[in-house]
């Protein structure tokens, strides 16, 4: 993972965020349908929330010990329809997480990238993840592409909704060995 540089999958493509990325990542953030599924997204999300946000992944990106890998989600013809990455929170452990534009939704994106890249990641070491309860789409997406539920919950503050919400743990359980259509020529360094 850590020389991978763009994964490909049958529609998509999933490479490094750029600051051109900033309006779309404002507007699909900014909708609240998105936002109040996220952490830490405030509402609204203006754009240069997003271009600060984009400095901070690109200069994590440059640390001498890379512990954060994020990518956007391009389909052809549309540019970036989501984001997803995985956030080192221990040695071993990472946290995963992802969202993509609600016009995006219901199509299948969403299992097919994060497949794709899961089969990347999982080298990292343990990956975990979590969804608000009221969320349940993004649990089948992270049930499908090999997280399984771990039995606990958390509380976790979510500055869209401005209050603590429940968030159901998972954590990489392994049936996402079939990489969800992952080109084998998938670009490195």
């Amino acid at each position: 993972m850590r020389d991978v540089i763009e994964i490909e999958t049958r529609r998509l493509k999933l490479r490094p965020i750029a600051m051109s990325d900033a309006p779309r990542i404002a507007r699909f953030c900014g909708d609240p349908g998105v936002g109040r599924n996220l952490a830490m997204t405030p509402l609204p999300y203006l754009e240069n929330a997003a271009e600060g946000w984009i400095m901070i992944v690109r200069a994590r990106e440059n640390a001498a010990v890379r512990r954060n890998f994020v990518f956007a989600v391009d389909l052809d013809g549309e540019g970036l329809i989501g984001v997803l990455g995985a956030h080192g929170k221990s040695d071993d452990a990472y946290e995963f997480g992802y969202w993509f534009g609600r016009p995006y939704w219901g199509q299948g994106f969403a299992t097919e990238a994060v497949g794709a890249f899961v089969a990347q990641a999982r080298q990292l070491g343990a990956l975990n993840a979590g969804h608000f309860v009221d969320n349940p789409a993004s649990g089948r997406v992270l049930s499908k592409t090999g997280f399984a539920y771990t039995g606990e919950t958390e509380n976790m503050f979510s500055l869209a909704r401005g209050e603590r919400v429940l968030c159901k743990r998972m954590s990489f359980a392994g049936a996402a060995d079939r990489g969800a259509g992952v080109r084998e020529s998938a670009l490195t360094h």
